[in-house]
């Protein structure tokens, strides 16, 4: 892959599938360090929804997608009502074979690009309360913690403590 040059599509439903195995991938390297992050199932319906209302975005390599994430405007159900314009980050996952290569890093800074652009102040996001690897990835990458929170899985079988994250996005 470009070093220099990271091409985000807007995926479409045909890439739910492919979603899906980034997903999975995530799941089996987080479970083999002990880390409940993304342990209950993301439903087909929630990534089809996310690509019908163009908030899902892949980067392909070779026609493969090797990684994802959703970016929405709004997140009541995470983060309330906020009165700040924000863009919100959900599903961020980078292909196995990809970890290191500063994917992950460079797709946020697409993110934060893209929400500037429609006049963000913020890009905001969450993530399992009890995964230090990722907070401390987030907080390197200039998020700061905001405070934590009782979410429901996706799939409605738990509650999940979650951390909420926000960068204010420079104008």
């Amino acid at each position: 892959m470009d070093q220099d040059v990271l091409t985000v599509e807007t995926a479409t439903p045909a890439d739910v599938t492919a979603a899906q195995v980034l997903i999975d991938g995530a799941k089996q390297w987080l479970r083999s360090r002990g880390i409940d992050q993304w342990q209950d199932p993301v439903p087909d319906a929630v990534l089809l929804r996310d690509a019908e209302q163009g908030n899902l975005f892949v980067v392909r390599q070779d026609q493969v997608v090797v990684a994802m994430v959703t970016v929405s405007d709004s997140d009541s159900e995470t983060w309330g009502m906020e009165s700040s314009p924000a863009v919100y980050v959900h599903r961020l996952a980078v292909a196995q074979t990809h970890r290191g290569s500063r994917l992950g890093q460079r797709l946020l800074a697409w993110v934060e690009a893209r929400g500037a652009d429609r006049g963000a102040a913020f890009v905001r996001l969450d993530c399992a309360t009890d995964n230090p690897g990722l907070r401390r990835f987030y907080e390197q990458q200039g998020f700061r913690h905001v405070r934590d929170v009782t979410v429901t899985a996706l799939d409605g079988g738990r509650q999940l403590a979650s951390s909420l994250y926000e960068r204010e996005l420079v104008r």
